[in-house]
């Protein structure tokens, strides 16, 4: 989960730094854009996402199976 990890670094920088709101929005918004695109294109290839752990599949009253 790097991009996650990257991802607040970045942003942490961007806050603790100089850069208005306004660019730090933008920054923020063309971020969520281009993971947005990566993912569109992902499951285009028909890519499978695996994730390590256990299942987030619940039962009919809500409770983890």
């Amino acid at each position: 989960m790097s991009y996650i990890k990257d991802f607040e670094t970045e942003l942490l920088a961007k806050l603790n730094g100089t850069e208005d709101t306004t660019a730090i929005a933008r920054w923020i918004s063309e971020k969520v854009l281009q993971s947005y695109k990566n993912g569109i294109t992902a499951g285009q290839k028909g890519a499978t996402v695996i994730r390590k752990g256990a299942s987030r599949n619940r039962d009919q009253f809500g409770k983890a199976k």
